[in-house]
């Protein structure tokens, strides 16, 4: 195994070349992506740490529930006039509660009737005597920001806005919550979860990957500040459709100046990218299941007056049409990457001047997993 190549994957030393200026770094060693103990301590320090997306608010019927799985492990979100997160294991023999979404007056466990209310509290013990109040279940943090539901397993992590920084901000003139989401797609993509997040994090690939298809792409990097990293591609014309093809909805009326001049391609660290085009915006969530096996989810969304439009149904064929060809020929590059960097002799390579946001994302992912002494964007540096 690559990994046998070393007596410590952690030590600082093989991290060097990725912490130097990205005119001169080299990415991420080979196995941060292959590596079963690599993937470990990301689960470690950084999963069950960040705050991580988990769906968005219209989709958790009122006076119910959706079953949501994310890489710290499965969660209900509950909707009851607030919202409330749960991790979805019973508080007796662990088995999940529910599963899909739907309405309930309680969650009841399917394997021996334990019941709770939608505020988390055990209702019911059948044969049981126990004290209920301790006995309820464990609530997952929880935040709602623009529509979208993001959850922390952690109590000592700084709370969403401090986490997300000028984020917030950054991309309130797309005024998200007027959005709705139309279209999910869901994939097992053969690849390292950090392949798919540098992959949005540059346009230097587009002209070969999408040559025939989206094209070549210009891009500026933003300066952000918080747990997240972007690029603008730049172009006063929506990028949800594909080149040549008339633009078929007009643009957010709200938007600011800097967001009328291309689509923001940012990241949320750990595991959530939002595309922020003039006229719509998608998601890619990407679950780590092993080394080399990630869940991607896409979602897909647009104001809620354009979903109303009578020609809705027909025009929204060209965003989707653009959105299934760009992340079909992305998941294939990327598992063609990862079995690239499975060889035996793959070494680190230099990084273009064109992936500085990939140089800024891997240093990020080193701050997390590597006790080198630069903890200013560490989750639990000091505030």
């Amino acid at each position: 195994m690559m990994t046998g190549m070393h007596d410590d994957l952690f030590h600082p030393r093989h991290y060097r070349d990725v912490r130097r200026p990205p005119e001169e770094a080299s990415t991420l060693p080979g196995w941060c992506y292959v590596s079963d103990a690599f993937l470990r301590r990301e689960r470690e320090r950084i999963f069950s740490r960040a705050w991580q997306f988990a769906g968005r608010l219209e989709e958790i019927p009122r006076g119910g529930y959706r079953a949501v799985e994310t890489a710290g492990g499965p969660i209900l979100l509950v909707h009851d006039g607030t919202l409330h997160a749960f991790a979805n294991t019973c508080r007796h023999r662990g088995a999940p509660l529910a599963a899909g979404c739907g309405i309930a007056s309680r969650l009841v466990c399917p394997l021996h009737g334990w019941s709770y209310r939608l505020d988390g509290s055990l209702e019911s013990a059948p044969g049981m005597s126990i004290d209920h109040a301790d006995h309820g279940l464990h609530r997952i943090r929880a935040t709602v920001w623009a529509g979208f539901v993001f959850v922390c397993f952690s109590r000592q992590t700084v709370c969403f806005r401090t986490w997300s920084g000028d984020l917030t901000q950054r991309l309130a003139s797309h005024d998200f919550a007027e959005f709705r989401v139309v279209r999910r797609r869901r994939y097992t993509v053969r690849a390292n979860w950090k392949l798919i997040a540098e992959n949005a994090m540059e346009a230097y690939h587009t002209g070969t990957v999408h040559g025939d298809s989206l094209g070549t792409q210009a891009s500026r990097d933003l300066v952000t500040r918080g747990h997240w990293d972007a690029i603008q591609v730049l172009g006063e014309a929506s990028v949800a459709v594909l080149p040549g093809q008339p633009v078929p909805f007009p643009p957010a009326p709200s938007l600011s100046e800097e967001a009328q001049t291309g689509t923001f391609f940012t990241t949320l660290h750990p595991n959530t990218q939002f595309a922020c085009a003039q006229d719509s915006m998608w998601w890619l969530h990407y679950r780590p299941l092993t080394p080399g096996l990630t869940h991607l989810e896409v979602g897909q969304c647009f104001p809620e007056s354009t979903t109303r439009r009578d020609d809705f149904a027909q025009e929204s064929k060209a965003y989707f049409h653009r959105w299934d060809t760009g992340i079909d020929e992305d998941n294939a590059i990327c598992e063609a990457q990862q079995a690239g960097i499975s060889s035996p002799f793959h070494r680190p390579g230099r990084l273009s001047v064109r992936e500085q946001a990939v140089h800024r994302l891997n240093n990020w992912i080193v701050d997390q997993t590597i006790d080198d002494g630069h903890a200013w964007r560490r989750i639990d540096a000091p505030r």
